[in-house]
């Protein structure tokens, strides 16, 4: 959430193919927790420098949530 409402954030990881690092990921829980907390500071600060602008970050969702946005984002988007 931010001072405009909810924002939600999607965190991605490499394929397989792309990257051996990541084979044991597959949900946002799977990351180690000090990971999950380096990107909650750095979503919850990097605003800090504009006047009137915030940032709070609420909770970590699964695969599920990430789906609906990505598929709202395509509902929503009108081509130009």
């Amino acid at each position: 959430t931010d001072e405009h409402g909810p924002d939600a954030k999607l965190v991605a990881v490499p394929v397989d193919s792309v990257s051996r690092e990541y084979l044991q990921v597959r949900e946002i829980h799977d990351l180690a927790e000090s990971l999950l907390d380096r990107m909650a500071h750095f979503f919850t600060h990097y605003k800090d420098h504009e006047p009137g602008k915030w940032v709070r970050v609420e909770q970590w969702e699964g695969i599920e949530a990430a789906d609906l946005e990505v598929q709202g984002g395509i509902a929503r988007y009108t081509h130009p």
